[in-house]
């Protein structure tokens, strides 16, 4: 190779080296604990006739047009959990899959919640025959 050929390269090789840098990655994002009321669900107490799940109609949230609720994990973090609804009522939603009726339900409001947001329980209020409806 003649000098006349290596130009262009060595021109390439030089402004690379002026070219900035990267940053560096930034640590991940540490979002605070959410303080929220949870649902503690009762098995069957909260059961239609047909053994369908019944919860309040405010738990269910909308992710575009999928319905689900979030779901207190035993690492007290939130998960989405997409249900299936059947009959509603002003108050309460009947579902049909999703849920089997021992989970503890996150509550409004869910400002600031997403799936993985820690969660401290505010204590539960519990469902069922003699409870409040």
């Amino acid at each position: 190779m003649n000098r006349a050929n290596l130009w262009p390269v060595a021109m390439m090789l030089a402004l690379a080296a002026c070219a900035p840098k990267a940053p560096p990655p930034s640590p991940p994002i540490v979002r605070p604990a959410v303080a929220r009321a949870v649902l503690q669900l009762q098995v069957p107490a909260d059961l239609d006739p047909h053994g369908d799940v019944v919860i309040p109609r405010d738990a269910i949230v909308h992710k575009g047009s999928l319905p689900g609720v979030f779901v207190l994990s035993k690492h007290k973090h939130a998960r989405f959990r997409l249900v299936k609804i059947g009959a509603t009522t002003a108050h309460a939603a009947q579902i049909l899959s999703g849920l089997s009726g021992t989970e503890t339900l996150v509550l409004p409001p869910f400002r600031g919640v997403h799936d993985g947001t820690p969660i401290h329980p505010q204590p539960t209020t519990t469902r069922g025959p003699h409870g409040s409806r």
